[in-house]
């Protein structure tokens, strides 16, 4: 009895998978070779400010508070103040008006707190701008403090009653000149200008 032929041997397998193409592709990018140190990179930290520029932070901020005390002492009691201040000016020109006399009252009297406080708040930036590494703003500061002592001797002159009633006054803006000099001082030690130095 005659057998049927069977598939040929050569024919393709439909269930058996495909083979790939062994061929690499031309356009392809070559592969990225491996990393022989799989150790992350070091990531650089901000040196701490040195204890000295810290103890001149502080002192800085109560310098401000004292400045800022010394302004609302004034407004709190700006009555009195204007009072006087428009004697002031009535002495100095007899022939002025009253009411002309109290409008330069509380021009000056506006013109001093108003220039207490700027120097609290330029001081405060130059501060900030010290604690980020910013070399010339002890400059800065070396000409504000000047300016600092300027206008607290003219506040002491038009923000203080005279005689015992204006210690408390007097001492605000004293504490508030001297905190910042001290401050100051304690910001020009050697640490400070490494630190500042070091980037």
């Amino acid at each position: 009895m005659a057998t049927q032929p069977g598939p040929a041997a050569d024919s393709p397998d439909p269930a058996s998978p495909r083979r790939s193409s062994s061929r690499p592709d031309p356009e392809a990018p070559p592969p990225r070779p491996a990393m022989s140190d799989r150790t992350p990179a070091p990531v650089p930290r901000g040196t701490a400010p040195p204890e000295a520029l810290r103890r001149s932070r502080a002192l800085w901020m109560l310098s401000f508070l004292a400045g800022l005390t010394a302004a609302v002492f004034a407004v709190l009691g700006r009555e009195a103040h204007l009072d006087r201040i428009a004697g002031q000016v009535r002495e100095l020109a007899p022939d002025r008006a009253a009411g002309t006399a109290g409008t330069a009252a509380h021009v000056v009297l506006a013109g001093t707190v108003a220039a207490v406080v700027l120097v609290v708040v330029v001081e405060l930036v130059l501060v900030r701008r010290l604690l980020a590494r910013r070399g010339g703003a002890r400059v800065g500061l070396t000409v504000l403090l000047g300016l600092q002592v300027v206008v607290a001797v003219v506040a002491e002159a038009y923000l203080t009653v005279p005689g015992a009633d204006g210690l408390r006054d007097r001492l605000v803006l004293v504490l508030w000149v001297g905190l910042a000099a001290l401050a100051y001082v304690v910001a020009l030690a050697p640490s400070v200008g490494r630190w500042l130095r070091v980037r």
